[in-house]
């Protein structure tokens, strides 16, 4: 009788326990693969610039990582005066300002080595002598930012 009940007992922390153990390793396994896309990922702003009284900045971002960043339209990009710098939504060809665009310069997607180059339409022009700073931030959160003075 002893025996029955310890074989029961066994069997009823088994049909308890195994199924946890399967949801973590599944949550262990979709955290890794997160993690390891943030370590591969890593971007570059090799140049920043703008012109006096034109509204529209030029941003030139290379993927130095080791993943493709997509999608490029999900993107944050923040522009704007040193100190009042604002978020600034992607748009497309055309947009009307304040939005920013893009074109890949050496690719056909945002992969290792390519070099995205974006222009940010302002509502207004910028100014001779101003510093603005520039940050874009991929959709895996991954980033870097520059300032720059006209």
């Amino acid at each position: 009788m002893l025996t029955i009940a310890a074989i029961v007992a066994v069997v009823a922390v088994t049909n308890a326990v195994l199924p946890s153990v399967g949801r973590t390793t599944g949550a262990l396994v979709s955290t890794s693969s997160v993690v390891q896309d943030r370590i591969a990922s890593q971007i570059e702003i090799v140049n920043a610039t703008a012109q006096d009284a034109d509204p529209d900045a030029r941003v030139w971002v290379k993927n130095i990582g080791a993943v493709k960043v997509q999608p490029v339209e999900r993107m944050d990009v923040f522009f704007g005066p040193s100190g009042n710098f604002q978020r600034v939504p992607y748009g497309g060809a055309g947009c009307a300002a304040p939005c920013w665009e893009y074109t890949i310069a050496n690719a056909t997607d945002f992969e290792p080595t390519a070099t995205l180059s974006i222009v940010i339409h302002n509502s207004g022009n910028l100014s001779a002598g101003q510093t603005y700073y520039v940050k874009v931030v991929t959709p895996n959160g991954i980033d870097d930012s520059k300032y720059f003075t006209i």
